[in-house]
């Protein structure tokens, strides 16, 4: 035999009795309290919290937006920077290859002026020459002559003939 608790009340615990009525009760009054006072000051802040999440997050997206399009920028100022750069590069290479053209050319222009004068002080220097040698051996021929002939030569009129005769045989040389 089964006997009832040990109070010796015959309570069933599946059967609600009076204290579960004021428990649901109380409980029904806090969770009305909680719905009515804390909920909609949490939701407040969760709400609070997703606009600054949404905020950020649209933040973020500008932000990303504006690096990348500074860092197309960038890419467009380095080529534009890399171009120029080529482009003073090549100008200064060609400047070098003028100068150097201009260079070449003054210098034949002053090689060749030199050619002309050296050529006339040559020329003149040959002349200059012969006509020495000339007068030497138009001396050195009658000398001899007188020498070899004795005292009966007319050294004027064989000088002229001397040099007249040197001076025909220089003319091929010359190409006279």
């Amino acid at each position: 035999m089964l006997y009832a608790s040990s109070s010796g009340s015959n309570s069933n615990f599946i059967v609600p009795n009076g204290t579960f009525f004021v428990e649901l009760i109380i409980f029904l009054v806090v969770l009305g309290v909680v719905a009515k006072c804390i909920l909609p000051s949490l939701r407040g802040v969760l709400a609070e919290r997703n606009r600054v999440l949404i905020d950020a997050q649209r933040a973020s997206e500008a932000a990303r937006a504006e690096a990348a399009r500074l860092e197309n920028e960038r890419i467009t100022a380095l080529e534009a920077a890399r171009s120029s750069a080529r482009a003073i590069l090549e100008q200064a290479a060609k400047s070098v290859d003028d100068l150097f053209d201009d260079a070449r050319a003054r210098g034949r222009v002053e090689h060749d002026r030199r050619i002309v004068e050296a050529a006339g002080a040559i020329e003149d220097e040959r002349r200059r020459v012969r006509d020495v040698v000339v007068a030497q051996a138009v001396d050195l021929v009658v000398a001899a002559a007188e020498r070899i002939v004795g005292g009966g030569l007319d050294a004027d009129r064989h000088r002229e003939f001397i040099a007249a005769e040197l001076a025909g045989a220089d003319a091929p040389a010359r190409g006279e």
